[in-house]
């Protein structure tokens, strides 16, 4: 029995789920050593010993179990990650929608073309499509979508001058846990919701346009959506 990599970069892209590879996260869940350009590993002939199969078996887990053994816990772990990657896009939105329209009272989305492609250009980095967006809190003076929140299928997206962190994607999975910060100024409400990130990074939240303890609830509930393969055992 061998095991026969297929090299589709699942992975790569999810080293910050499981402990043995947690040391290669770039800060965003994916291999410092990954290029999204060709889907594929950059240092691949002089990758590191825990990515290759008979390698890291010979050094790390030969005294824990057979070779045999070690492929099959292989191919169990790569099909979870297929599994986690197939999951429906459309049944989680349905999800996120429902609990959207449950926490604020009101049913989720925009059809103003401009303001989404400007959300999802400037918002969204041009990470996003049209289809994978909840949400969009405009904050911009025209309400263009030019500045504000954005909530996606996976993740919150953030891009305000005049918010505590102006601008950030900080995805569900990712989040470690959230906060109320409550502040005030000159009797003036400066409050933030912390959104602290599995990789040490903390982003702030302090936008008035949207209530944040909703949208704390909202967060909290998509991050555990994402819950359910947080990690991988051998």
């Amino acid at each position: 029995m061998m095991f026969n990599c297929n090299q589709c970069g699942l992975c790569c892209k999810k080293v910050g789920i499981t402990e043995q590879y947690k040391h290669l996260d770039r800060g965003d869940g994916v291999c410092r050593h990954f290029d999204d350009d060709t889907n594929m590993c950059s240092i691949y002939d002089n990758r590191p010993l825990i990515c290759r199969v008979k390698e890291s078996y010979e050094h790390f887990y030969k005294d824990q179990m057979s070779l045999e053994e070690f492929y099959e816990a292989n191919y169990r772990a790569c099909d979870l990650l297929k599994d986690m990657e197939a999951r429906s896009v459309s049944d989680l939105k349905s999800a996120l929608i429902e609990k959207f329209e449950d926490i604020f009272g009101y049913r989720p989305g925009d059809e103003y073309e401009p303001r989404v492609r400007n959300a999802l250009e400037i918002m969204c980095q041009g990470q996003y499509k049209k289809d994978q967006i909840i949400n969009i809190t405009d904050t911009s003076i025209s309400s263009n979508g030019k500045s504000g929140l954005v909530l996606t299928v996976n993740s919150v997206c953030v891009k305000d001058a005049g918010n505590s962190t102006s601008r950030f994607i900080a995805k569900y999975e990712d989040i470690d846990y959230t906060y109320m910060k409550e502040e005030r100024f000159l009797g003036v409400d400066i409050s933030a919701l912390e959104l602290n990130m599995k990789y040490g990074t903390q982003y702030r939240i302090s936008i008035n346009k949207i209530n944040k303890d909703k949208l704390m609830e909202f967060i909290d509930y998509a991050m555990s959506l994402y819950e359910d393969d947080d990690k991988l055992e051998w």
